[in-house]
C-alpha cells in the first residue's frame, strides 16, 4: 500500500534546529518487500552547516510502535548501509538548498503499516546533544 502525501501547509511546517523536514512519499515495493521512504530537508541557517545523523538511533516505527532499523539511508550523494556499521552520516547542508533523504527497510511485511520515522541528528547549538525528529507517515 502506498502513502500518497500532500505538501504540508505553512502553519504545520516541521522545523527543528533551523532545518525543515518534509515527507515526499513512501511506499512498499511489492517485488522486493522493501519499505521506501522519501524525505527532504532544507537548512535555514546562513552558513553551510554540518548535518550529523545518528544512523543507529534513526528508526522506523510500524503501526504497533515496533522499531525497525534501516537497510540503507541516502542523503544527497552520501549512502550508508546498515551492514557498514557506521554510527553517523555526515552531510554539509547549504542554506535554502533542499536535499533528498531516502530510507529503505528490507523485509517489510505486507501486513505491517509504517506509522513514523524518527530521525536523530546532532544539535547545531550544543555538540553531543542529539535531537529527535518524529515524522508521521500516515497522513
Amino acid at each position: 500500500m502506498g502513502g500518497a502525501v500532500k505538501a504540508q501547509s505553512a502553519d504545520s511546517l516541521l522545523v527543528v534546529d533551523d532545518i525543515q523536514f518534509d515527507l515526499k512519499e513512501f511506499h512498499v515495493d511489492k517485488a522486493t518487500n522493501e519499505l521506501v521512504i522519501n524525505l527532504f530537508a532544507i537548512s535555514y541557517s546562513k552558513d553551510p552547516r554540518e548535518f550529523k545523523m545518528n544512523t543507529f538511533s534513526t528508526q522506523i516505527l510500524d503501526q504497533k510502535k515496533q522499531p525497525r532499523f534501516f537497510s540503507s539511508i541516502q542523503m544527497g550523494n552520501v549512502q550508508i548501509r546498515f551492514e557498514d556499521k557506521q554510527n553517523y552520516l555526515h552531510y554539509l547542508l547549504e542554506e535554502d538548498k533542499p536535499v533528498d533523504i531516502q530510507v529503505i527497510v528490507k523485509d517489510w511485511k505486507k501486513t505491517d503499516k509504517p506509522s513514523s520515522i524518527k530521525l536523530v541528528f546532532e544539535s547545531s547549538e550544543e555538540e553531543g546533544k542529539f535531537l529527535d525528529v518524529p515524522i508521521l507517515l500516515n497522513k
